[in-house]
């Protein structure tokens, strides 16, 4: 009678230890998903005097943002300019992933270049 009081008591923790880590999960993964993927135009971009900006435009059938300003996070805005400048140069697209809506300026994760 013990055993089985003990291994019922152990089956609970287990499953109550479950059940709290998809709650765990399953929050996170709502906070998240703010953050989308667009297909933009680059409209303008360059360094400002402390942080780097550009200017997007989405190119979906019902825009989400018109013109709006981003910014790059420091660590990565070289490299994140020159892709910017590369889509200017050559009349391409750009994929950018961020949260349109997190601020007056809101920060840009991942941008990337498009081929055609």
């Amino acid at each position: 009678m013990e055993s089985y009081r003990r291994r019922y008591r152990l089956s609970f923790i287990g499953g109550l230890l479950g059940f709290m880590f998809l709650v765990t999960i399953f929050i996170e993964t709502t906070a998240c998903a703010e953050s989308g993927w667009f297909t933009c135009s680059v409209d303008l971009a360059g360094p400002g005097k402390i942080e780097t900006f550009i200017s997007l435009t989405d190119l979906a059938e019902e825009p989400v943002f018109v013109g709006k300003w981003f910014l790059f996070p420091v660590a990565r805005a070289r490299e994140m300019l020159a892709v910017a400048l590369s889509a200017i140069n050559s009349g391409k697209t750009v994929v950018v992933v961020v949260d349109p809506e997190s601020g007056t300026y809101p920060v840009i994760s991942d941008i990337y270049l498009c081929a055609k």
